[in-house]
């Protein structure tokens, strides 16, 4: 099943602002990176750290030239890979029996916290209750402990609240991972009020949307492969890291550079999976009424009609498959 990931992909394949930004910068720290730990000589003996900055100081412009042309080399051949990579990172680990007990278990870990979620948030709405009505006869210091109490069960329903927002609604649409849950939480909400499905529709919208509104979602893809993609680079520097170093010791502890540089990607590509269904989400509301005029569809008259005309659309959307399609065209317009 493809789902909010791959969308508008298509506009990405060219070599460009886009690719500097996402491919070239990871590549650029994976290759200094590799170029410190073999600098450092950590393979044959223990680490020297100026030896390791001596060779980015010793460099020269041969050197140097060389060093970013491997970036670059690097960020070419892992730039078709990118959907792979957000596909990963969402929890689509294979038909493996291994990868399908991690998957089973990971999903289950994210129900268990959505219900423990749920069930923190009916008591702390109880507290809350209680705490104002106590409010309601409470004078002086006793008063502003209440309000202090008061302020800090809003703040920890309010933030769990948010969390369990991040969610899809339905049980059945969780992923193993928390960027497969923001993802799949807007693949499952945007259009859904009208009818339409985000995966078959948006390619089309692509094309006649308003430029502001392709810019803005393109602008979120961006944000969200640029934090897949240093992800991923960082996770291949830690285990780079863990081989050069694993024997000598204390030094292992220097792959917590690239590992908390990872763990920060991946909470920044969350956060960006958000954005990006939210741009999503504007570019459907938005274009829609576009779409409908380009296919030469009579506009309907309220959401009742528009969520019977999209029925039958997306069918034709989705596979492309025309048997029993049967919609309202637009009269044409008077000849002169």
């Amino acid at each position: 099943m493809a789902d909010l990931a791959q969308i508008a992909s298509g506009t990405r394949e060219s070599i460009g602002r886009y690719f500097s930004l996402v491919s070239a910068v990871p590549s650029a720290f994976l290759v200094a990176w590799t170029t410190l730990l073999v600098g450092s000589g950590a393979w044959s003996r223990t680490p020297d750290v100026g030896a390791a900055l001596g060779v980015f100081a010793k460099a020269g412009i041969g050197g140097t030239a060389g060093l970013v042309l491997a970036a670059i080399g690097l960020g070419v051949v892992l730039h078709p890979m990118q959907f792979a990579f957000v596909q990963f990172l969402e929890g689509y680990w294979g038909a493996t029996p291994v990868a399908r007990e991690a998957r089973r278990r990971r999903t289950c870990a994210h129900w268990d916290r959505v219900h423990s979620l749920q069930a923190e948030r009916a008591a702390l709405g109880r507290q809350l209750k209680a705490k104002r009505a106590q409010l309601a006869g409470a004078e002086g210091v006793a008063h502003r402990l209440l309000v202090a109490e008061i302020a800090e069960l809003l703040s920890a329903r309010r933030e769990i609240a948010r969390t369990v927002q991040s969610y899809p609604d339905s049980r059945e649409a969780f992923m193993p991972t928390r960027l497969g849950n923001v993802l799949r939480r807007f693949e499952w909400s945007v259009g859904a009020g009208y009818g339409i499905e985000p995966i078959a529709t948006t390619p089309y919208l692509m094309s006649i949307s308003a430029p502001s509104d392709v810019e803005y979602l393109d602008d979120q893809r961006s944000q969200l492969d640029l934090a897949v993609r240093m992800t991923v680079i960082s996770l291949l520097a830690t285990a780079l890291g863990g081989v050069f170093l694993g024997r000598h010791g204390m030094w292992l502890l220097v792959v917590l550079v690239p590992y908390t540089a990872g763990y920060l990607s991946y909470r920044g590509a969350v956060v960006a999976a958000s954005e990006y269904g939210r741009a999503l989400g504007v570019l459907v509301t938005l274009n829609r009424f576009a779409l409908y005029e380009r296919l030469q569809l009579e506009r309907p008259k309220d959401t009742v009609a528009e969520l019977q005309q999209n029925e039958t659309l997306r069918h034709y959307l989705r596979h492309g498959a025309t048997e029993g399609l049967v919609l309202t065209y637009r009269d044409p317009p008077p000849s002169d």
